[in-house]
């Protein structure tokens, strides 16, 4: 196995030596005070840290929205359209569809507010049963880099996805769909076991399972004999063309389940 493994692949320089993408003219920063619309106000209140409301009837019938003082940060301003979209359902009559509505824009919330906190390097906040936000960024790995450089290889930069460390403490690396908080479309998320994320791990390794994941998001599984066959015949032999595969797999079954054993007592990695 060569050292460097910057060109392991053989075909690109990965992880990081990408050119620049043209940046993007300047925009006029959104006021926080109001919505894009200009139709919902938002008022702050240094009180509130983990909930939100609104109040009906304020301007020409559309609602005043009162939010936590840190979401007046430039960087909350997808956040707060949201929630100017949920006052603008809730305190509208309470149907069946318009109830599914508000408890969607809810969800789509504070999911983007929590993915902002982990955008800028904070902790996102904590509250049961919501779906966790997507971190890229590991201790010792940069899934994104990783993901870019697989995509580019093996699939010509088509591939759609996102990627994150997993929250899980258990070994598997999974796929998964989700839906964006803030357009409300659905999209492909990879979750990389943290195991991976380790001083000993090597990058043809989480590179080897962030294609593996890949796979199953372009070859669907097989229905056979009333079976489902997610590890099909097409999909070993893709799986073979990975440039690493052996050394990939050997560490992945010798390593790893160390790995995963230090995670459970809290061992560092």
């Amino acid at each position: 196995m060569p050292s460097d493994q910057m060109d392991f692949f053989g075909q690109l320089d990965l992880f990081g030596n990408y050119p620049e993408p043209p940046k993007a003219p300047a925009v006029q920063a959104q006021s926080p005070d109001c919505s894009a619309n200009g139709l919902v106000n938002f008022k702050y209140n240094p009180l509130l840290k983990k909930s939100i409301r609104c109040k009906g009837g304020v301007l020409f019938g559309h609602p005043e929205v009162m939010l936590p003082a840190y979401m007046k940060a430039p960087e909350f301003a997808s956040a707060r359209e949201l929630a100017a979209e949920w006052a603008e359902h809730a305190v509208r009559r309470k149907t069946k569809k318009n109830r599914e509505i508000v408890k969607d824009l809810v969800t789509r919330f504070w999911a983007a507010v929590d993915q902002i906190f982990v955008d800028r390097g904070d902790a996102p906040l904590e509250s049961r049963g919501r779906i966790p936000p997507i971190k890229p960024k590991g201790k010792y790995h940069d899934l994104n880099d990783i993901l870019a450089a697989v995509n580019e290889t093996y699939f010509d930069g088509a591939l759609t996805c996102r990627i994150t460390w997993s929250n899980r403490v258990g070994g598997l690396s999974f796929h998964s769909m989700r839906k964006d908080p803030i357009t409300g479309e659905d999209f492909h998320l990879i979750s990389i076991s943290r195991g991976y994320d380790a001083a000993n791990c090597p990058k043809y390794a989480v590179a080897g399972v962030v294609y593996h994941e890949c796979l199953h998001i372009v070859i669907p599984v097989e229905e056979r004999n009333g079976r489902r066959i997610v590890h099909g015949r097409t999909f070993r032999q893709r799986e073979r063309r990975y440039i690493f595969f052996d050394e990939w797999i050997k560490w992945h079954k010798e390593v790893l389940p160390k790995n995963i054993r230090a995670m459970r007592r809290h061992k560092e990695l």
